[in-house]
Formats: C-alpha cells, sequence, structure tokens
C-alpha cells in the first residue's frame, strides 16, 4: 500500500472491526470451538486492509490472534503453550489472513494507480484550462491583431487588438472573407500566403498594406502559421499584424534624409566620405570618385590606400587612430593621388559620429583641395622674403648715391676757387640725384601698373628713335666700363603705336641691366628687326649669365639673380617694368642664356602698327630763358626745399616769397599777390588743396597760374588736384629746368586781369 493511505479517518473504523471481531469471537467460542472461532477474525483484517492497508492488516491479523488466545484459547487471560493442534490452527489462521492481506494489496495498487491517473489526467486538464486562459487573457490584452481563419480565408477569430487595428469588431468580421481588410491589388498576395500554408508553410515578418474600416491603408507586419489538428492536417492559419506605419513613416524619412543627404554630399567641392574605428572606409561620395577614377567595387574592398603617398600613409593612420582613441575630431593634410597621376594637397578632417548612447559608430570626414592655397602660401613666403631683401637692398640703393652726394658737397665747400673741382663735383651731384630720381619712379611705375593705374599715351613711334634716345641715357656708364656696343638697326623708320616715354623706358631699363651685369670691356648687342605682323627688340650682353631655374623668375618683383660677383645693384624691379609695360603694349618679353658666365640675351615682341601719323619727333632739351620777372610765392613745409627753390628762381630774376604752411601761404598771398604759386600739398595747418581753392575763390587769384609741387605722383593724387584748381601737377623731385620752364611761361603780369 502507499504510504500514508492509513490515516487517522481509517484507525476507528480498523480499531471497530477487530473488537467486534475479537468480541463476536468470545461469544461464539464455546458453540464453534478453538477450530472455528479463528475464522472470525479475517472478517476484521479484511476491513482493516480495505481502509488501512496492508500494514493495518497485518497489525490486525496479529492484535486479534493475541486477544483470542488471551481471551478464549489460552484462558485465564494469559498466552497458552502451543501445542500441534494449536499449531495447525495458527497456520490456518497465519495463511488465511496472509491471502486476504495479498488480496488487498493487489487491490491497494490498482487502487493507487487507478488514483495517481486521474490526478495526473486532473492535473494535465487543470494545466491545459490554465494555459488556454492566459493564452486567451494574452490574446485579448495584445495591442497586434491576433486573426485566425480557415483555408478559404473565412476569418474564425477576432481579438481586440484586431478590433482597434482595423475598426472592425468581430461579430463584424468572423464568419467573411479576410479580403475585407485586403486591398484589391494584393489579393492574389492573399492566395500565395494560403497557398504556403496548405503545404504547412509559415510566413515570417512580410511587410505589406491593409485597410481600415474607414479605407485608410496601414503598413503592417504580418506572421501567419498554420493550425493543424490532432492528426496534422492544415485546417487554417492564425496570423498576427502589427502597425508598423510609423516605423515606415520614420523609415521614408530616414531614406529621404540620406537622399537629400547624399545630393548634397555629391554636390560640394570637397571629398565626403564616411568610415569606421579602423579607417576602412564604407561611404564616398562622386567628387571622389570624379577625382581618384576609382570605382565603387575597389573602394568597397579597401583599395583606398594606393592614392595616398606611400611614405606618408603609415603616419597619417598612426594619428588618426590616436584620435579613434580618445574621440576627438582629427585634422590633417596630405597629398592624394587623381586620376590624371598628378598629386594635390587636401585638408582633410573628420568627425565622430554617435549613437544614442554616446559610443562612436563611424566617422564622417572631408577632403578639401588647398593646393592653390598651399601654393599661394608658398608665394606669400616667398614674396615675404623678397620684400624683406627688397627693402635692404632699397636702403642700399639709396645710401649709394646719397654718399657720393654728401662727399661732393664737401669737395664744394672746400674746393675755394678751383673750377674743375666745382665742375666735377656738381656733375656727381647731377648723376646721382637723376639716379635716386630714376630708382623712386621705377617704383612708383611698378605700383601704378600692379594696380592698373598706368594709362598709355599712344602715338606712332619710330623704334629706332627710341633706342637712339635710351642710348644717349646710357652712354656715360657704357664709357665708364668700356663696353663694346654693337648697334644693329634698320635703315628705314620702324613704326609702331605706343607710348614713346614708356618705350624707352623698356630700351632703358634693358640697357641698364645689361651694362650693369656686364664686366669692363664686355660686349652688349642691340638689334631692331621686322618680322612679318611683329616688331623684335634684341638685348644681348656677354655678362654673368642667368641660372636656367631663374630665366622667369627674374621678371617676377624684387627678384635679383643670385651668387652675381662683382655688379652694381639695383631694387630687382627694372625687369618687372618692363615685362609690365611690354605687355602693356601688347607685346611678350622672354630671356635667354646658356647659364652663369654665358651672358644673356632679352627678346622683345611688339605688334607693329599701321602709321596713322607721322612718328614723333625726338625730344630736344627746350633752353630755360628767364623771360620777364614772375612773383612767385613758394609754399613748402621743407625749409632746405623751400629756400633752395627760392634762390634758384631769384637768381633767374624773379620776385620771391616763402610760407611754411596753409595759413600763412593764404595771409602771404593776400598781401603779395603772386603771379605763381608753388604748392607742397601736405602742408600743416591748411593743405595745399584747401589753399588753392581759397586763392580760386579770391577776385585776383581765379587767372592765378597754381602749380602743385608734391611727392604725390598718383592718377588719383592728379585727378583729386585737377579738382581743386591747379593747373600743374608736378612730381618731386622737380628738375631746375621744369621750375624755370613753368614761370617763365606765364604771362607777363602786366596781361594778366586783375578781378
Amino acid at each position: 500500500m502507499p504510504e500514508g493511505l492509513f490515516t487517522r479517518r481509517s484507525r476507528l473504523p480498523v480499531a471497530a472491526a477487530t473488537v467486534a471481531a475479537i468480541a463476536v469471537s468470545w461469544l461464539l467460542h464455546p458453540l464453534l470451538g478453538d477450530g472455528l472461532v479463528l475464522m472470525l477474525l479475517p472478517a476484521a483484517v479484511t476491513v482493516a486492509v480495505w481502509r488501512g492497508g496492508t500494514r493495518a492488516g497485518a497489525a490486525v491479523a496479529v492484535i486479534g490472534y493475541v486477544a483470542a488466545d488471551l481471551l478464549f484459547l489460552g484462558g485465564g487471560g494469559r498466552l497458552g503453550p502451543i501445542d500441534g493442534p494449536g499449531w495447525m490452527l495458527l497456520a490456518t489462521y497465519a495463511v488465511f489472513c496472509a491471502l486476504v492481506i495479498g488480496l488487498g494489496e493487489v487491490t491497494w495498487r490498482s487502487r493507487a494507480r487507478e488514483h495517481s491517473s486521474r490526478g495526473a489526467e486532473l492535473a494535465e486538464r487543470r494545466r491545459a484550462a490554465e494555459d488556454r486562459g492566459a493564452l486567451a487573457a494574452i490574446i485579448e490584452a495584445s495591442d497586434d491583431a491576433i486573426i485566425s481563419k480557415d483555408l478559404q480565408g473565412t476569418v474564425r477569430s477576432w481579438n481586440p487588438g484586431a478590433e482597434r487595428l482595423f475598426g472592425y469588431s468581430a461579430e463584424e468580421v468572423i464568419g467573411r472573407s479576410i479580403r475585407l481588410i485586403v486591398p484589391p491589388e494584393l489579393w492574389q498576395q492573399e492566395l500565395e500566403i494560403l497557398g504556403r500554408l496548405a503545404r504547412g508553410e509559415r510566413v515570417r515578418h512580410f511587410d505589406t498594406v491593409r485597410l481600415t474600416r474607414t479605407g485608410r491603408r496601414l503598413h503592417i507586419s504580418l506572421s501567419v502559421s498554420p493550425i493543424v489538428d490532432e492528426r496534422g492536417n492544415v485546417i487554417g492559419a492564425s496570423k498576427i499584424a502589427r502597425d508598423i506605419t510609423e516605423r515606415k513613416r520614420a523609415e521614408a524619412a530616414l531614406r529621404f534624409s540620406e537622399e537629400r543627404f547624399r545630393e548634397l554630399a555629391d554636390n560640394i567641392d570637397q571629398f565626403a566620405w564616411t568610415c569606421d574605428e579602423h579607417g576602412n572606409a564604407t561611404w564616398y561620395n562622386r567628387r571622389w570618385y570624379d577625382y581618384t577614377g576609382a570605382t565603387v567595387d575597389e573602394m568597397r574592398h579597401g583599395d583606398w590606400r594606393r592614392f595616398h603617398d606611400p611614405e606618408l600613409v603609415d603616419g597619417i593612420m598612426a594619428r588618426f587612430r590616436k584620435c579613434v582613441a580618445s574621440g576627438e575630431p582629427w585634422e590633417d593634410t596630405f597629398p592624394l593621388l587623381g586620376r590624371d597621376g598628378r598629386w594635390r594637397w587636401f585638408l582633410t578632417r573628420a568627425t565622430p559620429i554617435r549613437d544614442e548612447n554616446g559610443r562612436v559608430v563611424r566617422w564622417f570626414g572631408t577632403n578639401t583641395d588647398i593646393t592653390e592655397q598651399r601654393l599661394l602660401e608658398q608665394e606669400l613666403v616667398a614674396a615675404d622674403r623678397r620684400k624683406d631683401e627688397f627693402l635692404a637692398t632699397l636702403a642700399h640703393e639709396l645710401r649709394n648715391p646719397l654718399a657720393p652726394i654728401r662727399n661732393a658737397l664737401e669737395v664744394l665747400n672746400v674746393a675755394g676757387d678751383d673750377a674743375a673741382k666745382i665742375v666735377r663735383a656738381r656733375e656727381i651731384i647731377d648723376r646721382q640725384t637723376r639716379h635716386m630720381v630714376r630708382l623712386v619712379d621705377d617704383l612708383l611705375d611698378v605700383s601704378r601698373i600692379t594696380r592698373d593705374r598706368l594709362e598709355l599715351r599712344r602715338s606712332t613711334v619710330d623704334l629706332n628713335a627710341v633706342v637712339e634716345q635710351a642710348l644717349d641715357v646710357q652712354r656715360a656708364q657704357l664709357e665708364e666700363k668700356a663696353l663694346d656696343l654693337n648697334l644693329d638697326l634698320p635703315p628705314h623708320p620702324v613704326t609702331l603705336q605706343g607710348d614713346p616715354v614708356r618705350l624707352a623706358q623698356i630700351v632703358s631699363n634693358l640697357l641698364s641691366n645689361a651694362v650693369r651685369y656686364t664686366p669692363s670691356r664686355g660686349r652688349i648687342a642691340v638689334t631692331v628687326e621686322e618680322q612679318g605682323p611683329d616688331i623684335l627688340l634684341r638685348v644681348s650682353d656677354t655678362g654673368a649669365g642667368i641660372p636656367p631655374d631663374q630665366l622667369h623668375a627674374i621678371f617676377e618683383m624684387f627678384t635679383q639673380i643670385k651668387d652675381h660677383h662683382n655688379v652694381q645693384g639695383g631694387l630687382g624691379v627694372g625687369l618687372t617694368l618692363v615685362k609690365r609695360l611690354v605687355e602693356l603694349h601688347g607685346g611678350t618679353v622672354e630671356a635667354f642664356s646658356a647659364g652663369p658666365g654665358e651672358g644673356s640675351e632679352f627678346l622683345v615682341r611688339l605688334p607693329a602698327g599701321t602709321a596713322t601719323e607721322a612718328p614723333a619727333a625726338r625730344a630736344q632739351p627746350r633752353p630755360v630763358t628767364a623771360g620777364s620777372p614772375r612773383r612767385v610765392l613758394v609754399v613748402e613745409d621743407n625749409p632746405d626745399t623751400a629756400a633752395t627753390l627760392a634762390t634758384l628762381l631769384d637768381m633767374a630774376g624773379h620776385e620771391t616769397r616763402v610760407a611754411h604752411d596753409g595759413a600763412a601761404a593764404v595771409e602771404m598771398a593776400e598781401a603779395f599777390r603772386p603771379d605763381v604759386v608753388l604748392l607742397d600739398l601736405g602742408l600743416p595747418k591748411m593743405d595745399g588743396i584747401e589753399v588753392c581753392r581759397w586763392l580760386r575763390r579770391q577776385p585776383w587769384g581765379r587767372k592765378l597760374t597754381v602749380a602743385a609741387l608734391t611727392g604725390w605722383g598718383q592718377e588719383a593724387d592728379r585727378r583729386r588736384t585737377l579738382e581743386a584748381g591747379f593747373d600743374e601737377h608736378l612730381v618731386k623731385p622737380v628738375g631746375p629746368e621744369a621750375v624755370l620752364a613753368l614761370v617763365a611761361s606765364v604771362s607777363p603780369p602786366a596781361a594778366k586781369a586783375l578781378g
């Protein structure tokens, strides 16, 4: 018997049956005798086995025999000895009880198995009921639509989630075709799904479209599973539909954003790309492919290193990895190889892109072409270096003429009556002063050309005459160095349309350059020839020559040839001025040389012009005569300049007054009533422009000759003085001849009408 079956509730009936059996046996003993009286006890054993199990039956059998022996078998209230018949009686009793107990054990085991089977069945039923309840609760509470249908598509169940999603109640849908919520264009799709289900297949996470009761189209994710009966036959399908409309909108917005991003990225000037933390690019914009000529497949397989300089790429990646480790933006500069085989420099910047948890998921970068900027920076550095060299050269070149001028002045102080020394000193001062003037004029001309402020005054010019005029200027230097000049000019005039002054400047600068770099007793050749529509001017020498790498650089501002020894200096602007003036005339200039020590040649090519007027006559210096005395007011804030100019005018017979500021000039002009006013512009108290306007407002000053005598010589300065009422604009330093000629050209005082 299973343990625990002999419970408290079974003990009382067992005990009662035992007592009753013993009592009845005791009462019937006199009638039945010892042999039969014990046969009543197995009834109590049977009851005990039935109610309490085999253990209870065995206990009752023993207790019953002992009680019978005490009460009536042995007699006297004590256990008696068992004799031969007693043993037979006991054995019979024991066998009979054993049979009862054995049958009870079999019965109990059968009852236990039956009880266990019924319990298991009940438990399984309870669990199934619980599972069905839980499943029903889940289905009822689910936000997703959970629907079942048969293989013909007829709806069999419809949960509250389906009601909320599609707007139909269960009563409206159950028993109707599922096509109720399927758009007509997707009915064939629904048939295909039913066909797959009939074959026992499942449909997982299938994105499609369904209709609500109001006709609104929903994007849903659909999972469909077959329903099978106990024999394994597919009898229907269950489906779970989840609304993914918002997800689809988000995906569409993301696609649109990505498309816009790619469209923008493809149309920027920079390369754009994304990469992982190892530097492996995952995307490039169109500019990258246009520049490199690579294909998408090549880039997909990480073939980006071939566009980098092999000597630099490891260092680039090392710097990138440091930024990956720190999470800081990356910036670097390096060259990249283009499809044309050329390297260009790029500024590269990359920024980490993080997810919502702050984790870096990729890097976004750009490459900006800075080749021109880099070249410009190099040019600026070179220009800055040339500027420094120029300032040092300028200081040197200005000191060079100042030293002999100062020495010549000292000679004049001590020469006494030695006429030869005085003449020599004057010639030195004149020559060196002209040299300084030419240095300043060259600088001003280059500045004007650079800012497009220089205007050519074109006329028909004979280039032969221009060359001869330039040679006159350089003749003294040629003779001083004993240079052999070979001049080859056509026998007839060679005419072109140009500015005679600027053409003379071109020839003079080329000759000056040749003289400067040709050692004593060297040779210089000047040739003019006509070649088709062009006129060629060649100036060659046997001088220091030009290194091949500097043949183009010598035309740049402030450039001087390196490693030239024993040559005269210069500002490095002469050839720049030549190039700009030639280009203004529509021509070109080139330099040729076999190298250092091999001499050089400059070839100027100018377009020949059709003669529309007679060639301009070569300007002849006009003799300066004092003429009639004039009243001249000199207004100059530099005392030395004012004093020397007034002395020259006094020596020429003119009556002169001097004022050192604008206010004094106005006061003196009112009292002096001059015929000519030589007026500086940068004056204290009242500048020259204001003084001129004041003079023009006076009745007596309307026909007064007013000349600006200033260091400001730009076109804007000339326009400003013209608008203020000046008659002339003379740029310092002004030669004495020009000043005396101006004063002499003024009408005599008697002929001037006074207001």
